[in-house]
This record gives C-alpha cells, sequence and structure tokens, in this order.
C-alpha cells in the first residue's frame, strides 16, 4: 500500500518491518505515543505481536515462519474499513519482465493491518495474518475455506479468545447444510470448527499440522489429507464427519461434556423440532450440500409401541443416524445408523415408550462437487410393536421364580433380557448373560419361561421383560412381583 509520508520500523526480534504513515492523526493507537520512544502505540504492539505470534506458530507448534529465513516480513499499517482487521498477501509468482541472479524474482510475502486495530485486537488481527502466510508456505494453493479455517482454529489456540468468532460460529452452527467448503466470509471462519473437532477427536492439536504437511507431501486436497492423517489415529473422513454432524448438536445449553472442551461456550446448534403426533414429515426447506448436516428433535410422549421412520433421499451420498436419549439410561445417546437399500430408502422402527426424546441427524457424506442431497422423512406410530404383550407371570416354584409371559404378536423382534430387583423402582439387574432368542415376526400368541434360580426363599423380587429389536434398540414392559418360597 502507499502511504502517505512512510515510516518504517523493525520489530523487537528484527524478524519483520513495520510501515505506516507519518501523517498526523487524531485518534487511535496510531497517534499516541506513551512510552515517548519515538514510535506509535499501535507500531509497538503490532512488532510485539508479530514475535510473539512467531513464537507460538514456530517454537510451540511447529509450523514454518511466515517468512523465508533471513527475510524480513513488511507490514503495512493502514486504514482499512468495513469491519476488515488485516489481510495477507502470500508469495507471489515472478512478475513479468523481472529478473533476479539465477531466474526471475517472486513477490515476497507481506500483511496489511488495519491502522484503526483498538489495543485488545492487536494480538489476535496480527497472529491470524501470519497464521496465513504460515499455513500457505506449506500448501500456496489451498482451499479459502480450509485456509480461513484453519488460521482461525490457530488464532483461537492462541488467544482463547471465543467471543470473538461467536458469531461466525452461530453461522456455522444455524446453517450446518451449507458445505464445509462453503466460501461465505462467515462461514469459512466459523469453520474453525472442523480443525477444532479434528484435534480434541484426535486429542492432539497438531493433527491440523499434519494434514497441511500430507497436503504439502501428496499435493492433495484438505479433505483427502485429512482422511490420511485420520488414519493415523485409525479414524477416517468418513468417520469424522459422522461424528462432526453429532458432536456440533451437544453445544450451548445442550453440552454433556463429552464432546467439544468449551461446548457449552458455542453458540447452540440449529436442532428444529418435529412430532410427537404422529404421523409426521419432516421435509428440510434446503438440500443439504456436500459435507453438510441437518437435524431434527422428536419429543418423547411415553406413548407404547414404536415410531416407524421412513426416510427417502435422493442426490449425493445420503446418512442418516438416531441419537437416542432414554428415561432410565444414563444421559449419552444410544447412536444408531440407518441403512438406505438401492432405491434410497432407510426404514427404522423406535420403541418409544421408554425414549426421552431423539434425534434425527441427517449428513450428506458426499465430497465438495458432487450433489446435493434431498430428504423426506415420514413418521408414524405402531401401538402393538415391537410386542403386544398378552400376560407377564412371576410365581415362586420351590427355591426358584418362574417367570412366564405370552406376546399377542411381534414385529421386528430378535431378543428378550430379563431385570430383577428388590424393590419396584430398581435398580434393576440383569439376570440373563446371554439373550433369550425371541420369535421375531408373529402376528399369533408366543408364550415364553424363564426360571430364576437365584432368588433368596422368604423375600419378594420384582422382574420386568426387555424386548430388543433388530436393531437393538429396548422396549420394557411392566413388573410384576411374587414371593420365593423356598425349598420344600
Amino acid at each position: 500500500p502507499a502511504l502517505n509520508l512512510e515510516k518504517s520500523a523493525l520489530s523487537h526480534d528484527g524478524h519483520s518491518a513495520i510501515h505506516y504513515s507519518g501523517a498526523p492523526r487524531s485518534s487511535g493507537l496510531l497517534s499516541i505515543d506513551r512510552d515517548r520512544n519515538g514510535l506509535p502505540d499501535l507500531v509497538d504492539r503490532v512488532g510485539e505481536a508479530l514475535a510473539a505470534s512467531r513464537s507460538l506458530l514456530v517454537s510451540r507448534l511447529g509450523y514454518p515462519a511466515p517468512q523465508n529465513d533471513g527475510e524480513r516480513l513488511d507490514v503495512y499499517l493502514s486504514d482499512l474499513g468495513r469491519g476488515l482487521e488485516g489481510y495477507a498477501v502470500p508469495p507471489g509468482e515472478p512478475a513479468s519482465g523481472s529478473t533476479s541472479v539465477g531466474g526471475p524474482a517472486a513477490s515476497a510475502p507481506f500483511i496489511v493491518l488495519d491502522a484503526g486495530l483498538s489495543g485488545d485486537r492487536v494480538m489476535p488481527a496480527t497472529l491470524h495474518q501470519a497464521a496465513h502466510l504460515s499455513l500457505l508456505s506449506l500448501a500456496a494453493r489451498a482451499p479459502r475455506w480450509w485456509d480461513e479455517a484453519s488460521a482461525s482454529f490457530l488464532t483461537l489456540t492462541a488467544t482463547g479468545d471465543l467471543k470473538a468468532h461467536e458469531p461466525a460460529l452461530r453461522a456455522r452452527l444455524q446453517t450446518p447444510g451449507r458445505s464445509l467448503a462453503a466460501d461465505g466470509l462467515m462461514l469459512m471462519e466459523g469453520g474453525l470448527l472442523w480443525p477444532l473437532f479434528l484435534a480434541e477427536l484426535a486429542g492432539n492439536p497438531s493433527v491440523v499440522r499434519l494434514v497441511w504437511e500430507e497436503m504439502a507431501a501428496q499435493g492433495s486436497d484438505p479433505l483427502a489429507a485429512t482422511d490420511q492423517a485420520l488414519g493415523k489415529y485409525g479414524r477416517s473422513l468418513a468417520d469424522a464427519h459422522r461424528e462432526f454432524a453429532a458432536w456440533n448438536l451437544f453445544t450451548g445449553e445442550r453440552d454433556d461434556g463429552q464432546h467439544y472442551s468449551f461446548g457449552r461456550s458455542l453458540p447452540a446448534a440449529a436442532l428444529a423440532a418435529a412430532g410427537p403426533d404422529a404421523p409426521f414429515r419432516i421435509e428440510p426447506a434446503d438440500p443439504i450440500e456436500p459435507l453438510g448436516s441437518a437435524a431434527f428433535r422428536l419429543p418423547g410422549d411415553g406413548r407404547r409401541g414404536t415410531i416407524d421412520l421412513e426416510i427417502a433421499a435422493e442426490g449425493g451420498r445420503p446418512a442418516a443416524d438416531l441419537l437416542i436419549f432414554y428415561r432410565s439410561a444414563p444421559p449419552q445417546p444410544l447412536l444408531v445408523p440407518v441403512a438406505f437399500d438401492a432405491t434410497g430408502t432407510g426404514r427404522i422402527s423406535v420403541p418409544w415408550g421408554d425414549a426421552r426424546e431423539a434425534w434425527v441427524v441427517l449428513r450428506n457424506d458426499a465430497l465438495p462437487g458432487a450433489g446435493d442431497s434431498r430428504f423426506d422423512v415420514r413418521g408414524s406410530a405402531d401401538p402393538y410393536a415391537p410386542y403386544d404383550l398378552a400376560s407377564f407371570t412371576a410365581s415362586g416354584t420351590g427355591a426358584s421364580m418362574l417367570l412366564e409371559w405370552t406376546t399377542a404378536s411381534e414385529t421386528g423382534l430378535a431378543a428378550w433380557n430379563i431385570y430383577r430387583s428388590e424393590t419396584p423402582g430398581g435398580p434393576f439387574t440383569r439376570l440373563n448373560t446371554v439373550a433369550v432368542p425371541a420369535l421375531g415376526d408373529s402376528a399369533s400368541e408366543t408364550g415364553y419361561i424363564f426360571v430364576d434360580d437365584y432368588a433368596h426363599s422368604g423375600r419378594r423380587f420384582y422382574y420386568l421383560l426387555e424386548g430388543l429389536t433388530r436393531s437393538g434398540l429396548p422396549q420394557r414392559s411392566h413388573v410384576v412381583s411374587a414371593r420365593a418360597q423356598g425349598a420344600r
């Protein structure tokens, strides 16, 4: 940039030259010299921030320096306006007609920072642009979304200032259907969630640097490089995107302490309500872009039977999961994948009596450049599935307890578990080590018998049944009781 009455000063570590206008200013850090060293306070602070940025990026995190060894990085302080805090210009191709010893000269990298930066924004703004140059020195042709997401992640890592990124994070979490590679400015900055997720998933922030190094070594795009980097941790890109879509739901007031380390401080992700009245239909208004997702919440209402979901999808690479929360279980949900057939349709029945709520997560696992996915989800209720219990009794027979039950019908039932307690409200302990096989699908009565040989004589015991669907989902019965009679 052309600066009026340009002046320059070296940073404290000598690695950077800071250029600024010598014209008088009426306000801002560029008009103040509190320590009377002949340099505006803004120049001093930028110099300190440059040294700190280099120390963090190079010494602590192992990234390359923003400029080549032996070269100084030029930093210009200019009035940018429009809310811009700065930008970085990476090394350019050799200019036409330029020459130097050994061949044409390439233009050197430089940074431009807003001359009106406030004191609290000097460090993050400087670090962010230094990070851009450091990253692009590894892979100069990196996509903009990945470059911006990584630079924002490094800025957050250094400053811990989540609030500064809050608008961008909210934009990303409230529009999850947009592609991970979307190039809107707010979405690219909010995309810092992806490298943050990768770092926490791997338990090592260096996994982000590893992705950049894989890009440089293989000449690959960031997603292929991510797949390679995660392979060192026994993961894959497909696994990561599936978990990423779920992790993003546990933000804000829904944080459960099991996902992002500061999930409570993140804006809440979009989670639209659907149901509970059945039948119902969920049809996202917008298609889901590659590596995008959408989620819907079905509140439980305690009704017996199942909620039967049919998910029709077309385009892209559709995928879906259910996160089911149970009333009688720990707060962690059960994650259930939905399989799609050749027609693009997935079906699953969810026993609903014990469910507190369920989240339907729809994804497009296609890579950027592929097509969008459209989904149509329909839900209906079946009060007689997965089993219609006609009778269930417990009786003492000598030193044992005899449990007998009969189903009037079964639908998609795979097995039974039997639970016992010494009080009607539990806790209940599972008695069978191997699940008792169920008939599965039947419109006629089916009878079962189970003998509990470990009941103590003279005491009353309480029992319940747990039917398991083919998807492994439970439906519990009512409680019955009897007193053990003891040996005759």
